[in-house]
């Protein structure tokens, strides 16, 4: 039987691209939509939850990266995302959750604070749309993001601060990668995909930290590992 798999994304959301490389590492074959410019808005009607990722796969529709790459490693166990050793396991899944819970709010600043990173951001948001919408997209993203940013807490923190446990937190992963190159075991986990996930869009678009995150070869050489999955 031959599975259909639909993503449907925004191309700068790190969860979406988690899933994506999750589909990739998996080596399942689907077919991408991207919500850019206006198009955002159906977004709302595509699940509960209200928001992308959103996975149609034979016909199921799923939500939420952490829910859709557990189902895809359950449906399709090999190569796995999850190791089967318990303490590693537990280990992978606390990476993912520290990455989707409090490190996503890292890129968030930066691209909203960031003029240059807010710039590529409405650029990937709107591809193949007409011009126009831009403008709107660009509102869209400074303000609501900008709002997450305050009530969530990082939003209310002097630039420095913020910028110095940043740069804390990549330390402890350069470290952790020192031994392997990988964040749990010896093999590529959900742990390196989610954590990579948020890095990378914040080299792609923040250029103070991109250049921060340049000066760590540990993280590097692991990126090259995960970019195999694009």
């Amino acid at each position: 039987m031959t599975t259909t798999i639909i993503l449907h994304q925004w191309e700068i959301s790190p969860f979406c691209q988690k899933v994506a490389r999750s589909l990739r590492y998996k080596g399942l074959s689907f077919e991408a939509v991207n919500y850019n410019g206006v198009l955002g808005a159906k977004v709302g009607r595509l699940s509960k939850v209200g928001k992308v990722p959103v996975l149609d796969i034979n016909g199921r529709r799923l939500q939420d990266s952490t829910r859709i790459v557990r189902y895809l490693d359950e449906c399709h166990p090999e190569p796995p995302l999850y190791p089967a050793e318990p303490s590693l396991r537990a280990l992978a899944e606390l990476w993912e959750d520290w990455s989707d819970e409090l490190l996503y709010w890292f890129e968030v600043y930066f691209r909203v604070k960031d003029p240059s990173a807010l710039e590529q951001a409405v650029q990937h948001s709107c591809a193949g749309r007409p011009a126009l919408e831009r403008l709107p997209i660009r509102l869209g993203l400074k303000v609501g993001l900008s709002l997450q940013l305050f009530n969530q807490g990082l939003g209310r923190m002097a630039r420095e601060d913020v910028e110095a446990e940043f740069v804390r937190h990549l330390d402890r992963i350069e470290v952790a990668l020192a031994a392997t190159g990988w964040l749990v075991g010896n093999r590529l986990s959900i742990a390196d995909i989610s954590v990579a996930s948020q890095l990378l869009e914040v080299q792609r678009t923040s250029v103070p930290m991109g250049a921060v995150l340049q000066e760590r070869p540990h993280i590097q050489a692991w990126f090259k590992n995960i970019q195999t999955l694009d």
